[in-house]
């Protein structure tokens, strides 16, 4: 088996002599220049199938390329920086390929099938599987079976735009980014710290190897992770969430979960500290672990109902500041623990509460059975003039510090409302009210705004109704001084969810605000909280056509500046479908081909509209 060399020579880059097989016959090929060893600006090798077993040296700047259909059983050594190389055919399972240590630059495009079991990465790789132009063409049929490492010594960067089956040696770190429409199915250690981007579907288990390894991953609105992890690590692990998680996530050490959209129905099992920032909806009950700190962030505007039991009974933060039910009950809070429940938020416990640590109440705390505040248990409200609500419905009791600090209105309402605790044993504040304040006409458990077609959409949802009257829709320019601009009726009294919309057809150009005014029937009044909407000036005179369309759509951009636009068809639970850079000033068309019939939303710059695809 012949062996071939290209060597690095002068300022200008690769090239001394580039070698090749001609009917068995090893030729030396002077490039570009007069001397024996001439430079050239780029030295390319093409592998066929006269020269698939061969050996290369590859010594720096080199662009390797097996041909399609070509099945190279050879060896690819890389001893040299900046080497490239195009797989078109496949990498036999005896194939060798190598880089050595201490090299930078070394790329590998897969467009075939590397089913080798003898890839060894001694330098930071990069590895494209199923594209070589960053996903602008892709090939859904490569795929990467063969094992990748025997000895790791540096990360390595792998973007899989089809189908990843290949089992990777523990890895000293890197980057690993499964793409839209991609599928990785093996296990992955780590040793490092490592990053994950799931675009696609992820079957592999992932796991830590050393202490110190740290993982973050980001699991897009595309994204749907289906093999559980398993963290065993004093390194801080975090997982970012905007698709579909069903996984659960077992740990040892530190777990931040970011839960900013999508969906999460998974179980957190685990033991060390556990911090979850829900920016969306949370269904699952945690047990949170017993060293800690824990925390649980649920800020305005997200709702998190609990499916199970949520055991607080070590240090832990809850913030709340949207809408929180605990369907199945909770333990007792305990001593080093903190409620805050911020104003406008409703916290909601179905069975009884027990108290034993801190408790900051400027919203609304309702519990269906009984209350009980220990002797370690403290109570605050907010400063006047405002006054936070707690009512039970259950038996009281009041053993601790209830309402010292701020205002508080406690309501005890067994059977009947009742003037204060059924046992009040501990320390009472002297601002602390008992039912002054009555239940809120409206339990408001969303508030949306949102610019479509030049018009801004708002739409909301209650959980219960108590002879309410109407909601008033307010707008704003400043985020101070609000005008009434619709009125819409209430369900009056429901014990069931209820979905309301609303639309402003002349709104402000910009930014604007917009609040609920709730009126009850007896003219009382309650304000949701301030949501803000953008809405860009031009975007309302875009025209598209046909509308329902079949294979191409065409926008009619010509209001608009000869600048970019942003084009993005999304599915109606708002998986992204397809995403152009279109210019503005023209007739552009949008193909639909591969889009299955059906309803879809196209958000063009900052508009949105809906169309149908036949």
């Amino acid at each position: 088996m012949e062996k071939f060399y290209a060597a690095v020579s002068g300022t200008n880059g690769c090239v001394a002599r580039k070698m090749a097989v001609l009917a068995g016959t090893l030729l030396f090929m002077a490039i570009g220049a007069s001397n024996s060893l001439a430079q050239c600006t780029s030295c390319t090798i093409s592998i066929n199938s006269t020269n698939a077993n061969a050996d290369f040296v590859l010594v720096g700047g080199e662009t390797v390329t097996i041909g399609s259909g070509v099945s190279y059983t050879g060896g690819l050594s890389v001893r040299g920086n900046n080497v490239t190389i195009i797989n078109n055919g496949t990498i036999a399972g005896n194939a060798e390929l190598t880089v050595n240590n201490g090299l930078t630059g070394t790329l590998i495009h897969n467009l075939g099938a590397v089913p080798s079991q003898n890839i060894e990465l001694n330098s930071p790789v990069t590895i494209n599987n199923g594209s070589r132009d960053g996903g602008i063409t892709v090939v859904p049929g490569a795929t990467w079976s063969g094992y990748v490492g025997k000895d790791f010594k540096a990360p390595i960067t792998v973007t899989n735009y089809a189908s990843w089956t290949a089992q990777i040696q523990a890895l000293p770190g890197g980057t690993i980014t499964n793409k839209q429409n991609a599928t990785w199915t093996p296990d992955l250690t780590n040793a490092g710290n490592l990053t994950v981007m799931n675009e696609g579907r992820w079957n592999g288990h992932l796991q830590t190897s050393g202490n110190a390894a740290a993982f973050t991953i980001t699991n897009t609105s595309t994204g749907n992770w289906m093999q559980e992890p398993t963290f065993n690590s004093a390194a801080p692990i975090t997982v970012n969430n905007q698709g579909q998680w069903p996984a659960q996530i077992n740990y040892n050490g530190p777990l931040t979960v970011n839960h900013t959209s999508g969906t999460w129905t998974a179980i957190l099992a685990g033991t060390g500290s556990l911090v979850v920032n829900n920016g969306a909806t949370w269904t699952k009950g945690i047990i949170f672990p017993t060293a800690g700190p824990n925390a649980f962030n649920n800020p305005a505007g997200s709702t998190a109902t609990l499916d199970s039991y949520l055991r607080m009974d070590e240090t832990i933060t809850i913030t709340n500041g949207g809408v929180m039910f605990m369907t199945q009950g909770m333990s007792d809070l305990s001593a080093n623990s903190l409620l805050t429940n911020s104003r406008g938020a409703t916290f909601r416990v179905t069975g009884q509460f027990i108290s034993n640590g801190r408790v900051d109440n400027s919203g609304t705390i309702a519990v269906s059975g009984n209350f009980t505040n220990e002797n370690s248990g403290v109570f605050s409200g907010p400063a006047a003039p405002l006054r936070g609500s707690i009512t039970a419905g259950g038996y009281t009791r009041n053993y601790g510090i209830f309402g010292v600090t701020g205002r508080l209105d406690f309501c005890d309402t067994d059977t009947q409302p009742r003037l204060g605790f059924d046992v009040p044993s501990g320390t009472v504040g002297p601002n602390t009210t008992f039912c002054s304040l009555r239940p809120l006409p409206v339990e408001l458990t969303s508030f949306t705004a949102e610019a479509v077609n030049g018009k801004v959409e708002l739409r909301w949802n209650t959980a219960t109704e108590r002879s309410s009257a109407r909601f008033v829709v307010e707008r704003s320019a400043t985020g101070e001084a609000f005008s009434a601009v619709r009125d819409v009726a209430a369900q009056g009294n429901a014990t069931t969810a209820t979905a309301y919309a609303a639309t402003d057809a002349a709104p402000l150009a910009g930014l604007s605000y917009y609040r609920l005014r709730q009126v009850d029937l007896d003219g009382s009044t309650e304000y949701s909280q301030v949501v803000t909407v953008s809405r860009k000036a031009g975007y309302e005179s875009i025209g598209l056509y046909p509308n329902p369309a079949t294979d191409r759509l065409t926008l009619d951009l010509t209001t608009l500046a000869a600048a970019s636009c942003e084009v993005r068809l999304l599915s109606l639970t708002g998986q992204l479908l397809r995403h152009e850079t279109l210019v503005g000033g023209q007739l552009q068309e949008v193909s639909l081909m591969g889009i299955p019939a059906g309803l879809y939303v196209l958000k063009v710059g900052s508009t949105v509209h809906r169309i149908e695809k036949r």
